[in-house]
């Protein structure tokens, strides 16, 4: 592919040459194409194909590395592509063959296989994560994913994160010195072009966070007009509308006790303010912090999205905030997870009996276009599947390996990018 590419650039610099009169005897005319249409060109290669590039000659090198073209960046905004699904194996952290120090290890991204989209099977990517990487001397965890950028945290070191670019294996290790420090996010700031994180410190029935500026290694407060005394889940926040969003998880003050008017936590990137709004009406009354653990926010046609799952009905609501600025949401989907003639696993969950019916049986990993990604566990039998809302139609994924359970992997959308962390 390679050699094709370059064949048809230089057809393109002769033919673009001779249009502008600027071909000469010294035969220089591939150098003198602009620097803005080179990287144009190389801009809508495919990520390793981009990587080679590097390597042809020292201008399009310092073109790639350039910070006044921001030309990595370039390349990952004009790639267009679908979120994919990465995972990271959990369980080979408590395999003693696992050597990740002499070996390195692997992360695994979800992606069709055209070739054989009519057999319907599905491939995952390996990511390999270099032996030399610090990340290898720890077991860590993925907690979040961002522009093509990974955030692990230790289970070595207290207080210790890695945030890796599996792409270009840039790393950076980092260590928090503040008592009860929760992370609530890695985050690309699209105002500053920087990666930032944002801190939760616990105190007491009142939470302070902080905004860690990663490339300067500065912490800012975040000031606001009220006690803020929420805490959000841990799993990715939800980008929509240059705010970041997750669900309510905590209200301090007032323990046990849902927060619905406090539903959905909202955190602006512009003006980094803090502030909350309802989630929509799921049902007359959540009775305890717990129903909000069978709530998931995503993405839907650039829209916020919220999913709940009904216990012990296995029903499945999907509302649209279809009025971003009036807080106006429409039910969009209604899904019956018991409906055996679209789901293959309703006849294990309608076995079940109503009093052991939880919300951790069946997860709503990530939407994807029409795509919901469904995890659902049975005794010691653990699927995964793909379900099309629009079509309705279910389809079965295999993990990559024999020996790797869903349950032992961490989950998150991901982008292939050449992004700088610092």
């Amino acid at each position: 592919m390679i050699l094709d590419f370059f064949t048809r650039l230089g057809s393109l610099v002769e033919t673009i040459c001779k249009g502008s009169n600027v071909v000469d005897d010294d035969d220089n005319s591939f150098e003198r194409l602009p620097d803005c249409l080179v990287i144009d060109i190389l801009s809508r290669l495919p990520s390793h194909s981009f990587l080679r590039c590097r390597w042809v000659c020292r201008h399009w090198r310092a073109l790639l590395v350039s910070s006044q073209h921001s030309f990595t960046n370039i390349h990952h905004l004009s790639r267009h592509t679908t979120p994919m699904f990465i995972i990271h194996d959990d369980l080979a952290k408590y395999d003693a063959k696992s050597d990740f120090a002499k070996h390195g290890q692997d992360v695994f991204v979800y992606n069709e296989n055209k070739k054989i989209k009519k057999k319907k099977k599905v491939m995952f990517e390996k990511l390999h994560l270099k032996p030399e990487l610090k990340i290898n001397k720890d077991k860590p965890y993925l907690l979040y994913s961002c522009e093509g950028v990974l955030m692990f945290v230790s289970s070595k070191w207290k207080s210790t994160y890695y945030i890796v670019n599996p792409i270009t294996q840039e790393e950076l290790t980092v260590r928090y010195t503040l008592d009860e420090v929760f992370v609530c996010a890695l985050y690309f700031c699209p105002y500053t072009r920087q990666f930032r994180i944002l801190l939760a410190q616990l105190q007491d029935t009142c939470c302070t966070y902080f905004v860690h500026i990663v490339k300067i290694w500065k912490c800012e407060k975040i000031h606001s007009s009220i006690s803020f005394n929420f805490l959000p889940n841990c799993f990715n926040p939800v980008v929509v509308n240059g705010a970041l969003h997750w669900i309510t998880l905590h209200d301090l003050k007032r323990k046990g006790i849902a927060p619905c008017e406090n539903g959905i936590m909202v955190f602006r990137m512009d003006k980094e303010e803090l502030f909350t709004m309802p989630h929509p009406p799921v049902s007359k009354v959540c009775n305890s912090d717990k129903d909000h653990l069978a709530m998931k926010l995503m993405v839907k046609d650039d829209h916020l999205c919220l999913c709940n799952m009904i216990l012990p009905w296995y029903i499945v609501d999907m509302w649209l905030l279809e009025d971003y600025e009036t807080r106006s949401w429409i039910k969009k989907y209604k899904i019956n997870l018991l409906n055996e003639w679209i789901f293959p696993f309703s006849k294990r969950l309608r076995e079940r009996e109503i009093r052991y019916r939880h919300v951790w049986d069946v997860k709503f990993l990530y939407l994807q276009e029409s795509g919901l990604l469904i995890y659902l566990i049975h005794l010691y039998d653990e699927e995964i599947y793909l379900y099309n809302l629009d079509r309705r139609t279910v389809k079965k994924l295999e993990l990559p390996r024999e020996k790797l359970l869903a349950s032992s992997c961490e989950w998150a959308l991901y982008h292939k990018s050449f992004m700088a962390i610092v």
